[in-house]
């Protein structure tokens, strides 16, 4: 892929971006409040922590998952398999402020830069990868 094909897909996916959170938060805004929080409620969150997942950066969406894989984690199946750890490692995820600089350590593949620098979930994802590797050393083989 040549300079400009990956400047246009980079403004495609700003874009897009741009696009789905506008239309995240025109959709909780005409949402009554009661209404907003029987929602976050149902998702076991609140109603701000489900505002800032709709109408914030890609980080839960997008970098967490990859973070995920390029881990050796299964997102699906720990979205399936443990809900409310994924929920908690979304919440937190789109709470972060250095989505920008773990985007740039996974496009380089370099999972392990934030890991111990500034990934707010590190704790929980290294129980996760611990937690993976007893369950496949425990599998009958």
């Amino acid at each position: 892929m040549n300079c400009v094909s990956k400047a246009i897909a980079r403004l495609r996916n700003y874009w897009r971006r741009g696009a789905n959170a506008r239309r995240g938060m025109a959709e909780l805004a005409a949402c009554p409040p009661g209404e907003l929080h029987r929602i976050a409620a149902d998702v076991g969150l609140t109603s701000t922590d489900l505002k800032r997942l709709v109408c914030g950066h890609p980080g839960p969406s997008e970098l967490l998952p990859r973070r995920l894989e390029q881990l050796g984690l299964d997102p699906g199946f720990v979205r399936v398999g443990q809900p409310a750890t994924y929920r908690d490692l979304a919440r937190v995820c789109a709470s972060c402020t250095d989505w920008r600089r773990c985007q740039r350590d996974l496009a380089r593949g370099n999972v392990q830069a934030g890991m111990g620098d500034y990934c707010l979930n590190t704790h929980t994802i290294d129980a996760l990868t611990v937690e993976g590797r007893a369950g496949a050393q425990a599998a009958p083989g």
